[in-house]
């Protein structure tokens, strides 16, 4: 057989079985990708079979209109020297899932020698590859190379290459269409492939945070912060340490502290109310005092449970503090950073920042 269409993820085959069994027959010399949207964990998986089956030159064009394709994925495509474009000025999404192996690249005809072609539905992620019911076409000795190949250089054509400015800026945008996006959206969009399980804002045992190359938002382009009210310190203001990255988030958000370590913060009941901060370079911790007027500081003293989160509005440079109880809104806070990867953990909390 030279050809088929196949169904994957619904009776024990997987399109990774499926995709790693042609990658390994065929061999090719070079390979193309287009594709809507690619993971962090797609990529390594993409990579690692393609390792496997010799190829030699990789190109990859992708959307980064939609803040789907994660800016990890496409650091580490640039880091293994494969050639990426990505796609963010069409009407819609970029949308292919083509696949293709050839002897070689050609700037005129798109490939010469093509001796694979893949194409259906599956995207470069974990759910692509590994569990979601997907449709495929594939092909070792493709009857029609040359629309084969014009599609292919259609899609490479309509990207433009990617440096690591443009990957900058793709990271600050990749932050901002995630800051609302409900966290069982992400692993659906295939952003995260799943949202570790914890106990509130609790530290749970054998859930350990994620590595550095795993976490999808930066501190240096994120504008939430938040941390566990489990534990703080202070007699008569709440003092909340914000550690490592999240404190991070804060420092460069607040800017330089006035001569008192002052800052003004709009609260949840709107008013503004002068808060106290100060960094500690020696321990990368971030120290902010609450006013006691602040609202819910009295029931976080009395409960030690939920949240104190942060926010930077960029368009207006205001500040936002809440404490938010436990209840889906913060659920729903403390699951986007798992999701995202954007989450640590002391002995007695978690914090986070997205």
């Amino acid at each position: 057989m030279t050809s088929s269409f196949a169904m994957t993820g619904l009776a024990g085959s997987t399109y990774k079985s499926l995709f790693r069994r042609h990658i390994k027959k065929v061999k090719p010399p070079v390979f193309g990708m287009a594709v809507a949207y690619v993971s962090a964990s797609g990529f390594n998986l993409v990579k690692s079979i393609l390792d496997e089956g010799e190829v030699g030159e990789v190109r990859l064009v992708t959307d980064t209109k939609d803040g789907v394709t994660h800016p990890k994925a496409l650091q580490g495509a640039m880091e293994s020297g494969w050639n990426v474009r990505v796609v963010d000025s069409l009407p819609g999404t970029f949308h292919p899932k083509l696949y293709i192996g050839a002897a070689a690249f050609d700037n005129a005809t798109g490939v010469s020698g093509l001796s694979l072609a893949i194409v259906g539905s599956p995207n470069l992620s974990h759910g692509g590859f590994h569990s979601n019911g997907e449709c495929t076409f594939w092909s070792t000795a493709p009857h029609s190379r040359g629309s084969a190949a014009r599609a292919w250089l259609e899609s490479w054509n309509v990207g433009t290459p990617l440096t690591k400015a443009k990957l900058k800026e793709y990271e600050k945008y990749f932050a901002v269409r995630n800051r609302n996006r409900q966290p069982a959206d992400l692993v659906a969009l295939g952003i995260a492939d799943a949202i570790p399980k914890i106990d509130g804002a609790k530290p749970k045992k054998g859930v350990s945070p994620p590595k550095t190359e795993e976490k999808a938002v930066s501190e240096s382009v994120a504008s939430v912060a938040w941390a566990g009210l489990q534990s703080f310190t202070g007699e008569y203001n709440l003092q909340l340490e914000f550690p490592k990255e999240a404190g991070l988030v804060l420092r460069r958000v607040f800017g330089k502290p006035s001569k008192d370590g002052s800052v003004d913060i709009i609260c949840a009941d709107l008013e503004t109310r002068k808060f106290k901060y100060k960094y500690y370079d020696h321990n990368g911790m971030f120290r902010l005092n609450i006013p006691n007027s602040a609202p819910l500081v009295d029931w976080a003293r009395l409960n030690k449970k939920g949240i104190a989160y942060v926010e930077h509005d960029e368009e207006t440079d205001d500040l936002y503090f809440e404490i938010v109880l436990p209840g889906q809104p913060m659920v729903d806070i403390v699951d986007r950073s798992l999701a995202l990867g954007t989450w640590g953990r002391t002995t007695t909390r978690l914090y986070g920042w997205y």
